[in-house]
């Protein structure tokens, strides 16, 4: 040990000690200055203390004498900061704080882009759009008044790109039999196809089963939570794709539905349940990896138009919703995306639509949708729950 600290450590001993010795100063120097302080050692003065070698000491009685105790250790005082090095540190730089997509890993990157996008949405949101038309089975149910609170929500995010034009039909049930009884006559084919623990939008209207008698786990209810956000974006496009859906390629049409759905699930709660987009995306959990997807991309490569609903292993929702976070972290919006369908409308096909839409400033959507999501196909992994036929 160096003298510099050698002296250091004394003055550290002193410091602790210096209690006890205020105590033993309020005695006669006589009492303990030529008797032995050691366990055991005869004392004179009953409760006196003595510290020695960092151990204080109390004189206590054992029978008929006077002794001192076992004594207990004195802890040092805590090192005071070294003057030189204070003086010489100069302000650290505050730490930055924690990137929270960092824990995505290679989806980060996208995610962070969708999450900034869709804050910049949902900041211009009409606030002062009328309310849906809400016809629910259960409307006291905790998890329907939820439910139909998101679809509010993402009406006033939506009317912004284009007027719908009227209130949303918002129809929720738990009964198979009650959801049909609701939409058999004004639209037939809705009740002939609408599955369990699933929505659907057509006929100016959207429906949700939700049907907890058969499924009702955490990845269920969270799934049912979304399909106001999902099915009303469809709404928009039905009002533009007019009678050319099938031109509309449904990775276009059902990817960009569900970025939509994920944006506004993830502020519609002012982010307290999903705080950032990312934690939002994984609520779809349709197939995204190579494996399950690989038929879909070959039919989307070889075919610019639709593949119906539901015929693509549910890829048209997972590696469809990849394509559409691709094309807006390229610089596209949701409101790009309602513009194709709007030329498509006009009955022009789907790459003369989307060149037109974007005005051949961006990227071509062969290139987006054929290389690019190959190679991303191979990067992801399938973890598949829910109903395949969510529309």
């Amino acid at each position: 040990m160096s003298p510099a600290n050698s002296s250091t450590s004394r003055n550290r001993s002193i410091l602790a000690a210096i209690p006890f010795a205020l105590i033993i100063s309020l005695l006669p120097h006589s009492a303990f200055s030529a008797q032995k302080v050691a366990a055991g050692a005869p004392c004179k003065s009953l409760n006196a203390k003595a510290t020695v070698k960092n151990k204080t000491y109390t004189c206590i009685k054992k029978g008929t004498k006077l002794v001192w105790n076992n004594g207990v250790i004195t802890k040092s005082a805590a090192p005071a900061p070294s003057p030189s090095t204070s003086a010489s540190s100069s302000p650290s730089a505050p730490e930055k704080p924690m990137d929270p997509f960092a824990i995505y890993g290679a989806e980060a990157a996208r995610f962070k882009a969708v999450d900034e996008y869709g804050a910049k949405l949902v900041a211009s949101r009409k606030k002062d759009v009328p309310n849906i038309n809400s016809i629910l089975e259960t409307p006291n149910d905790p998890a329907v008044i939820r439910m139909t609170q998101n679809a509010q929500y993402a009406y006033s995010v939506y009317e912004q790109f284009m007027p719908l034009g009227f209130p949303p039909k918002w129809i929720v049930g738990q009964s198979g039999e009650w959801i049909k009884s609701q939409v058999k006559d004004t639209c037939p084919h809705l009740a002939a196809n609408i599955r369990p623990n699933s929505g659907a939008a057509t006929c100016r209207m959207t429906s949700v089963w939700r049907a907890i008698d058969i499924q009702d786990d955490g990845n269920t209810r969270n799934l049912m939570l979304v399909q106001g956000g999902h099915e009303i974006f469809h709404l928009y496009q039905q009002e533009l794709w007019k009678e050319y859906w099938a031109v509309t390629p449904d990775w276009l049409r059902e990817g960009s539905a569900s970025v939509a759905m994920g944006i506004v699930l993830t502020h519609f709660e002012d982010r307290k349940s999903f705080p950032e987009y990312g934690a939002a995306q994984l609520v779809e959990r349709s197939p995204k990896d190579k494996g399950s997807c690989e038929a879909a991309l070959t039919k989307w490569e070889k075919s610019v138009t639709a593949d119906g609903f539901g015929f693509n292993n549910g890829c048209e929702y997972g590696l469809g919703l990849l394509m559409n976070e691709f094309l807006i972290m390229k610089g596209f919006t949701l409101k790009d995306t309602l513009d194709v369908v709007k030329v498509i409308g006009t009955g022009v096909d789907f790459p003369t639509a989307f060149q037109q839409a974007i005005q051949g400033t961006r990227q071509s959507p062969e290139k987006t949708k054929g290389s690019r999501s190959r190679n991303q196909c191979k990067s992801y992994k399938c973890e598949r729950c829910g109903p395949e036929n969510v529309s």
